[in-house]
């Protein structure tokens, strides 16, 4: 495609931090329009009854789960294309993006196929029980089943993100959340002569919309950036590209699968020490959560495109400059959020529900969880980082190792101890400790080659820049 646009921008030189703030803006924005989807689907669910509420807190972990496995991928393509990018390499570019896709395809048939015949042996694990169990099938059966609307548009959104433009994916952010709004009450309630389907008609709602989001993301990529490429030269060119996207893309999963498990483990300590109510506040708790991790995910994304072309350009310089501004923003930003979540933690909670008691545990649950914010985006933008960098191996020590020997130890301890609030002060806790060995890591391995560190105001020469079709 000859689109007569503008090239991406490029993150090799300027303002580490106006790169930062451009590239972070409107991420934001698609990230609240994500984040509006979600509370949409709490939000009118909860109208169903609290254990309506419960069994979508129990499809979290899975969902989650999924939802890492496909990052993952999103996240190895994304490095791979922005390393490729920063070098001017455009034929590893479009193999990236066309191959990710299938990849994702592939995956698809593994997790629809695994979950439909585990449902139920699966959820009874996680702590659902003969009230809510058919009200988690019912929302899983179809979920499952549209599940390639969920895993095959992070390979794309992160694409484009990794060539520097946030824009699109935010535009396929949008169609996703406002069709999602639109749909849920819909499909729930019964409006507009379309039967009331209950807690189905919400996992119908998103299914359509991610389908939506889908199609808008596969067109950006084959009509706007030429980067959707069919023909081989053998079949091993694409094993090969299989191979570099999972390089990062297994590590990126595993480690986006760890805070899953976490999860699981939350979700079922939470029914064991608190019941459906435990259960069902940490359910919208995590929801509300989101809330204050916008911003957090948002920069997360930027320093992909930020980290990835400057390594690919041996900017090593600019990356660890990149790492020290982030390792302050996170105590900025953890002491604002939690600050806010003092006053509003009461209020946002009763839009959820009126039961007194489910109010009291949402609002323990966010002032809580918000105290291990820090540490939260501490290792998260430092996984990101040495993720674009093409390090994964120690983006595993941080998570998975994190996860297994600190962060669940600590919540079963202080679950076992203090009950629920103690659950979610362990997990704080952990969060923070983790955070400080991530700041260890990173300031070890985001260094690069000191010998080729240009100076500041030098920049290192590298070969000129291709562009992909219609880019901008």
């Amino acid at each position: 495609m000859n689109g007569n646009v503008r090239n991406p921008p490029d993150v090799t030189n300027g303002s580490v931090g106006r790169h930062i703030f451009r590239l972070t803006v409107p991420t934001v924005w698609g990230m609240f329009g994500i984040t509006i989807f979600n509370l949409t689907d709490t939000f009118f669910v909860s109208r169903l009854g609290t254990d309506a509420l419960a069994a979508m807190g129990f499809t979290f972990p899975v969902i989650m789960v999924t939802g890492a496995v496909s990052m993952g991928m999103a996240l190895g393509a994304g490095s791979v294309l922005a390393r490729a990018m920063g070098r001017g390499d455009h034929h590893t570019m479009s193999r990236t993006a066309t191959d990710g896709i299938l990849l994702s395809i592939l995956t698809v048939l593994v997790i629809s196929t695994v979950g439909l015949l585990t449902m139920e042996p699966l959820f009874t694990l996680l702590g659902a029980d003969a009230t809510t169990l058919p009200l988690v099938k019912e929302y899983m059966s179809i979920w499952y089943i549209g599940v390639v609307a969920f895993i095959m548009p992070p390979v794309g959104d992160s694409s484009m993100r990794a060539m520097g433009d946030m824009k699109r994916p935010l535009i396929v952010m949008a169609v996703c959340a406002i069709l999602n709004v639109i749909l849920d009450p819909i499909m729930i309630f019964g409006l507009f002569g379309f039967p009331a389907m209950g807690i189905a008609g919400a996992s119908l709602a998103t299914v359509i919309s991610r389908a939506a989001g889908m199609i808008t993301t596969l067109s950006f990529l084959h009509f706007h950036y030429g980067l959707i490429e069919f023909r081989y030269k053998n079949v091993r060119e694409l094993f090969e590209s299989w191979k570099r996207i999972l390089h990062v893309g297994i590590p990126g999963a595993v480690v986006r699968v760890a805070p899953q498990i976490l999860r699981a483990v939350v979700t079922r300590m939470a029914a064991t020490v608190g019941g459906i109510t435990a259960v069902a506040a940490v359910a919208a708790g995590s929801r509300i959560e989101s809330f204050a991790l916008i911003v957090g995910m948002a920069i997360g994304t930027a320093l992909v495109p930020i980290t990835g072309q400057n390594w690919g350009a041996e900017r090593f310089d600019r990356v660890d400059r990149t790492r020290v501004l982030l390792n302050r923003t996170a105590f900025v930003y953890g002491a604002v959020a939690f600050l806010l979540a003092i006053p509003l933690a009461g209020p946002v909670a009763r839009i959820f529900t009126a039961d007194v008691e489910l109010v009291s545990h949402i609002q323990w649950y966010l002032w809580i969880v918000t105290l291990g914010l820090v540490g939260l985006n501490l290792y998260n933008w430092t996984s990101e980082q040495l993720n674009a960098a093409g390090k994964p191996r120690w983006v595993l020590l941080i998570n998975l190792g994190g996860t297994t020997c600190i962060l669940i130890p600590l919540t079963l301890l202080g679950a076992f101890a203090f009950g629920y609030r103690g659950m979610l002060a362990g997990l704080a806790a952990g969060q923070l400790v983790l955070g400080g060995v991530a700041c260890v890591v990173g300031r070890r391995h985001l260094r690069g080659v000191a010998s080729t560190i240009a100076p500041a105001g030098h920049p290192i020469t590298t070969a000129p820049r291709q562009t992909p079709r219609g880019s901008s």
